[in-house]
C-alpha cells in the first residue's frame, strides 16, 4: 500500500544536482523509517514482541523488506515448532 501511496504523493526534492544538503534523501529515509515503525507496531504483541525489540535495537534500522523477511522467518519457525509439538503429543501423549 505504501508503494501505491508513493505513486500518488510524490515527495519533491532537489534534482538540479547542486544541492549539497541532501534534504530529499533525508525525507525519503525518514518516511521509510516511519513505515518500518508502523509495521513493527502493528504486529501482535504476544507473538512478535521479542523480534520487534530486536529489530528496533538495530542501528541503522533495516529496510522494510528485510524486517518483513525477519518476521516471516520467526513466523515459519513458530509454525514448524507447533507442528513438531503436535506430532510429539500424538505419539507420546504422556510427555
Amino acid at each position: 500500500m505504501w508503494s501505491e501511496l508513493e505513486l500518488h504523493a510524490k515527495i519533491r526534492y532537489c534534482v538540479c544536482g547542486n544541492c549539497k544538503c541532501g534534504v530529499g534523501d533525508k525525507i525519503i529515509n525518514m518516511m521509510k523509517e516511519e513505515q518500518a515503525h508502523q509495521f513493527l507496531m502493528g504486529l501482535n504483541d504476544e507473538t512478535f514482541s521479542t523480534i520487534r525489540s530486536q529489530v528496533l535495537a538495530l542501528d541503522p534500522l533495516p529496510v522494510l523488506d528485510t524486517i518483513y523477511n525477519m518476521i516471516q522467518q520467526v513466523e515459519n519457525h513458530k509454525r514448524v515448532m507447533m507442528a513438531h509439538d503436535h506430532v510429539l503429543k500424538i505419539w507420546w501423549p504422556l510427555l
